[in-house]
């Protein structure tokens, strides 16, 4: 009899530790579900914001004025200092992609050089992306490398402490991100850049045509 005691005895204290776990299990259930709303109604808070929000893309097939520098340094030159210059921009919207305008470093007989200047009159500081995008027809070294400078808001300097690099290894559209340089112009009511060759040896001498450029702009 004192062992059935024992056993009834062990049974009850089983089953008190067995409706113990349980309340400890519905008790952390229930602190974990009231954690957990708040932070699911922040987050279906958060997506409608932003799907409320869409971006709005605009693509400006020409720019409103373009011009090559002909006889520049390009890197520090203002554009009054060129020795000629020529107007490029209907070169530029006319949908041919075969003849345009070009850009040469240390061109062989005055060892100046040739770029070319874009200008759009919108509010720089109405997007938060800018983009270009050039149609290089042709490149006499590949991959050809490229600067683009911004304007002082006096548009005929350019911000030489502010430039993006990069290079091109085939003919074709190519789209150049400027959204880090181009805010140095709010305020100002006009984009202006400056599309140069990069001064490396490689570039020496060779040309880049473009004969067709956009500006992609997204609020």
């Amino acid at each position: 009899m004192p062992f059935l005691f024992k056993q009834e005895r062990r049974k009850k204290l089983l089953m008190i530790a067995n409706k113990g776990s349980l309340g400890n299990i519905i008790f952390v259930a229930a602190f974990l579900f009231l954690i957990l709303v708040p932070t699911t109604n922040s987050l279906i808070l958060y997506t409608a914001t932003i799907v409320i929000t869409p971006q709005q893309i605009i693509t400006i097939s020409d720019p409103d004025s373009a011009t090559m520098l002909v006889a520049i340094t390009a890197e520090s030159g203002a554009d009054s200092s060129a020795t000629t210059s020529a107007d490029i921009l209907n070169l530029l919207v006319d949908d041919d992609t075969i003849t345009g305008g070009k850009i040469i470093y240390n061109h062989p007989g005055n060892n100046k050089d040739v770029c070319h200047w874009y200008r759009l009159n919108s509010e720089p500081s109405d997007y938060f992306k800018v983009e270009i995008r050039v149609y290089f027809s042709a490149l006499e070294v590949i991959p050809y490398d490229w600067r683009i400078y911004i304007y002082q808001s006096n548009a005929d300097n350019i911000n030489t402490g502010y430039y993006i690099d990069g290079s091109s290894s085939a003919t074709g559209w190519t789209t150049i991100d400027v959204s880090s340089i181009i805010d140095q112009l709010d305020g100002q009511g006009f984009m202006k850049i400056r599309l140069i060759s990069s001064m490396s040896n490689r570039n020496k001498g060779k040309i880049i045509t473009v004969s067709e450029m956009e500006w992609i702009l997204t609020s």
